[in-house]
């Protein structure tokens, strides 16, 4: 009741008093109040110019008796100000102030716009592959669509892959997946993860795969320009192998273990809109040391026109115990395009 009764106080507080100002380190000052962010920009109400976008790098102080959702707190939060790149801020009455970079702060907006459920929502599609004619015959194709949709704590992710591989005109190995990805936010910048995944890979003679993953991630920073993030955790691995015309003695249809998970996201936007882009997971088995496998995927961007991209990249994947006949280590490159929305 105690929490309930400071919730009704503080967003009472935003009918009688919603004065505030934002100034910069140019020594500009503007008059009003907070809109919002929009990727590494606040959107500020001037009380003579509207609505202004402020990059937050050119930021120095911020005022207002607004009580603001932040990234990791139920409870509302009222803004300290800020002391160099940290804004200060407390949150449902809790006596010790908090900080955190403006720059990495992933989730500011009005409490009552967070009680009515604001929402983002993007998504990206692309298609790719490699064609070889002569001596070498290659057709590769690969299309992978993805799908991000974020509200007050919850960033959920959803991707869906198919690929096709072939040479020498013999019949493609195919390769499918599809992924969904829950993250809540319960600190700033910490979030807790969980993931469910189903598939199959000829290449690697998997015929299907199941997982199911939890852990903790770290967001180092995320703005429109940059982002990297950390993740940490256990996961549930069960694989169906197809089985070989002539199998060894050892051989086995189905390995399921429990397996040790790191993984990092990285994203940085270089000049003339070309973005380079890095991911990578890591697993090892708690039973075995030597059952690990490396997947990584790394490419560059360039816009094209609109949200249209053309996209290079490279898929590394290490498989440190291999199926029968099967690679240790598989390499391809891909050239694309891709459309963002």
């Amino acid at each position: 009741m105690k929490k309930l009764g400071l919730i009704v106080l503080l967003l009472f507080k935003v009918s009688v008093a919603q004065a505030g100002f934002v100034e910069l380190f140019n020594g500009d000052r503007l008059e009003g109040d907070f809109v919002k962010l929009d990727g590494e920009s606040l959107v500020w109400g001037s009380s003579n110019f509207g609505e202004v976008k402020i990059a937050r790098s050119k930021i120095k102080n911020i005022s207002t008796t607004m009580p603001m959702k932040l990234s990791g707190s139920a409870t509302p939060c009222l803004i300290d100000g800020m002391k160099q790149e940290y804004l200060f801020y407390s949150c449902g009455g809790d006596p010790d102030q908090r900080s955190v970079p403006l720059a990495s702060l992933d989730i500011m907006l009005p409490f009552e716009s967070h009680i009515e459920g604001e929402y983002i929502y993007r998504g990206k599609f692309g298609l790719s592959g490699f064609f070889a004619e002569g001596n070498d015959v290659r057709r590769d194709i690969k299309m992978k669509t993805q799908i991000e949709y974020r509200r007050s704590e919850f960033r959920h992710h959803a991707n869906f892959e198919y690929a096709s591989y072939s040479s020498d005109r013999e019949a493609p190995d195919e390769l499918w997946l599809g992924r969904y990805t829950l993250d809540w936010f319960f600190r700033e910048r910490w979030f807790w993860t969980n993931d469910v995944s189903v598939g199959a890979d000829e290449s690697r003679g998997v015929e299907e795969y199941y997982t199911f993953g939890s852990g903790t991630g770290y967001q180092f920073w995320e703005n429109s320009d940059t982002a990297l993030a950390l993740t940490a955790g256990l996961t549930y691995l069960n694989e169906r192998y197809e089985i070989p015309e002539e199998p060894e003695p050892d051989f086995s249809e189905i390995n399921e273990r429990f397996a040790l998970r790191l993984g990092t996201n990285f994203r940085y936007l270089l000049p003339f809109g070309v973005s380079f882009f890095h991911e990578n997971e890591i697993t090892r088995s708690l039973e075995d040391s030597s059952d690990w496998r490396l997947t990584t995927g790394t490419g560059i961007s360039t816009l094209l026109a609109g949200d249209l991209y053309s996209e290079v990249k490279i898929d590394y994947n290490v498989d440190n115990e291999p199926q029968q006949d099967k690679q240790r280590e598989d390499t391809r490159l891909m050239l694309g395009v891709s459309y963002d929305w």
